[in-house]
């Protein structure tokens, strides 16, 4: 048990000046001051707070020093600040900052045993994953909400999770040459995650991708007057395709390439007339209509040939739409469907979702939603208040730069002050978020 912190009696010295002293004591001191920010971006458009309609606390209210609420926020916040693993929980409980945010005082927060609890227990199972999902939904609307409402693009992707022991549902693909998880991911054009779901190791990347959008597509067709579906290759299926017809959404599927597709681009292979580029790339852009023996009708079809500075026989690159754009509009609309793949990568890099490490299938299902609850909450900080700078934060940026923040915090006159240093060079995001209306 750490206490308050003030009890560690450790000291250390650095080799170039022994008259300096560091020690781990400073109970009052906090590193992660961006939690304040976590929650009043939470508690302003109200995502966490409404699960507590949603889950049933069957503990005595005798013996409880922390609720559900409490508890969820501190696991999501804690991802958010880059401590994926629960175990940090038994040093940040302490952190005053942290403390503040979760609206305990003086109080510690929850340690990772109970955390633990939380994720196996509570939000392990049926309830616990929708009502995580209902709070996923709703950070995406506050994020759509603000969004021009013309068009809606979804992109789709899946990515591996490697596992290293004998969890629930871990198997080995042979696409990825590993055992892991094979989660599902969707996202907005603008980066905004709108859902994940974790899967068996061992299903096809497109395994149950129709069930996965279909709440998507009906909670927002209404909002927007065009709904756009973008996909890789493996979810290249009859199915999709008459989905979307049927929805009236207008898909971006790159197609992988056989000997029928390549008959219907071979009258296109000599390369442009003209003086290459600086770049020494020549592109050509044709269209053609094509039908597989599994389809029930011929679809479009757009391929961008790319000749690179000696090369004999492009590149191509098939793409099926039902679209009605110009075919190299619609070659620059899937190329955009390469950032979602950033998005994952941040995710699984930067705030480590993919730490899927308890042995329940259901709990780490639990984890990687919480995981990308955390990604909305500050992907909400990135987009609604770090503005003006004509390029793009990343999320480890906002982590280093604004949530890692240290601040001495103390308690006179019933009330907490929180000092923050004055060079701090960032104050106006600070200002933008909690002096916002």
């Amino acid at each position: 048990m750490l206490g308050d912190g003030g009890s560690q009696k450790e000291a250390l010295r650095p080799n170039f000046d022994r008259s300096i002293m560091i020690d781990f004591r400073g109970a009052k001191i906090s590193s992660d001051t961006g939690f304040l920010l976590l929650r009043e971006t939470d508690e302003r458009f109200n995502i966490i707070g409404p699960m507590s309609g949603c889950l049933e606390d069957r503990r005595s209210p005798v013996h409880t020093r922390h609720s559900l609420v409490q508890m969820i926020r501190q696991r999501v916040y804690q991802i958010a600040a880059g401590y994926e693993d629960c175990n940090d929980a038994d040093y940040l409980r302490i952190d005053p900052a942290l403390r503040l945010a979760l609206g305990k005082g003086h109080k510690m927060g929850a340690s990772q045993s109970m955390l633990s609890r939380l994720e196996n227990e509570v939000l392990g199972n049926e309830t616990g994953l929708k009502a995580l999902d209902a709070a996923l939904r709703r950070s995406t609307d506050a994020l759509l909400k603000k969004k021009d409402r013309r068009r809606l693009i979804i992109d789709v992707d899946s990515t591996e999770d490697p596992a290293h022991g004998s969890q629930e549902s871990v198997a080995y693909n042979g696409h990825f040459g590993t055992n892991c998880f094979h989660p599902l991911f969707a996202f907005t054009s603008e980066g905004a995650c709108l859902g994940a779901k974790l899967r068996p190791g061992n299903v096809h990347s497109a395994d149950g991708t129709l069930g996965f959008i279909h709440p998507i597509v009906e909670r927002y067709r209404p909002w927007f007057g065009l709904l756009w579906l973008r996909g890789d290759s493996a979810f290249a299926s009859p199915d999709t395709y008459e989905y979307c017809e049927e929805k009236r959404i207008t898909y971006f599927i790159r197609l992988r390439a056989n000997g029928k597709l390549y008959e219907e681009v071979s009258p296109h292979m000599a390369r442009p007339v003209g003086r290459p580029p600086r770049s020494g790339r020549q592109v050509k852009v044709v269209d053609f209509h094509y039908q597989a023996k599994s389809w029930s009708k011929p679809r479009r079809v757009a391929c961008k040939l790319e000749w690179s500075p000696n090369q004999l026989i492009p590149d191509m690159n098939f793409i099926v739409t039902n679209s009605r754009l110009h075919r190299t509009k619609v070659v620059k609309v899937y190329n955009g469907r390469g950032d979602v793949e950033n998005r994952i990568k941040e995710g699984k890099n930067t705030l480590r979702w993919d730490k899927t490490s308890c042995h329940r299938f259901g709990a780490n299902q639990a984890r990687l939603k919480m995981g990308t609850l955390a990604y909305n909450l500050l992907h909400m900080l990135r987009r609604f208040y770090v503005k003006g700078e004509g390029v793009r934060r990343s999320i480890e940026w906002l982590i280093k730069r604004l949530i890692k923040i240290g601040a001495r915090v103390s308690y006179h006159a019933r009330k907490w002050h929180v000092h923050v240093a004055s060079a701090f060079p960032l104050a106006h995001y600070y200002r933008a978020v909690l002096g916002y209306g």
